[in-house]
């Protein structure tokens, strides 16, 4: 068995690369190109995903850079542009067994990819839950021997995902934000 590293980007507002936010699961598996052709089936049902572009491609997380994938998917399709702000996500945790810094991790899922763009003091349930249904792509229907989990380098150790759960804050991803266009300036 291996442990894989899948990064999921999806394009926002332009093609450049800055441009692609990401999310980064783990798994532990031994068919690479079958998580990604799951993975892959899993965006394309999410109601927040659809048929947005995205591409998935799947590392031996173990390996030292530099690190080529191992197996690619993707969708093509218009690049879409941003009906909020790109930091604004809400954050999925998980944990396997044990709620401890080794066995937990978290996900931050965009606004844009949650179906409902309207932003309050703090998230509506129907996000909340949009963003909890998000444990669906990465865990159901997996290739045989292929669970999602948290990969600890610390402790060189894999534990399958057993809990999660999304809570009503906003979180901020400052590295998901656009470049400043114009300047308003003072003395």
């Amino acid at each position: 068995m291996a442990i894989y590293h899948a990064a999921i980007g999806f394009p926002f507002d332009t093609a450049l690369p800055r441009d692609v936010v990401t999310l980064h699961p783990h798994y532990i598996g031994d068919n690479p190109q079958a998580l990604a052709d799951k993975l892959k089936a899993n965006l394309i049902a999410n109601t927040g995903v659809g048929a947005k572009p995205f591409t998935v491609k799947v590392y031996d997380a173990e390996k030292a850079a530099p690190s080529y994938p191992l197996a690619t998917a993707s969708q093509t399709g218009t690049t879409p542009t941003s009906n909020a702000p790109r930091e604004l996500s809400l954050c999925l945790s998980y944990y396997g067994i044990h709620n401890r810094p080794s066995t937990r991790g978290r996900m931050y899922i965009p606004l844009n990819l949650l179906g409902v763009y309207t932003t309050t003091a703090r998230p509506s349930g129907p996000q909340m839950n949009n963003a909890l249904l998000w444990s669906d792509v990465f865990r159901a229907g997996m290739p045989a021997n292929t669970n999602w989990g948290v990969w600890s380098r610390k402790n060189k150790a894999f534990t399958v995902a057993t809990n999660w759960w999304v809570d009503d804050e906003w979180d901020i991803v400052r590295s998901r934000g656009m470049r400043g266009t114009t300047r308003v300036a003072a003395p």
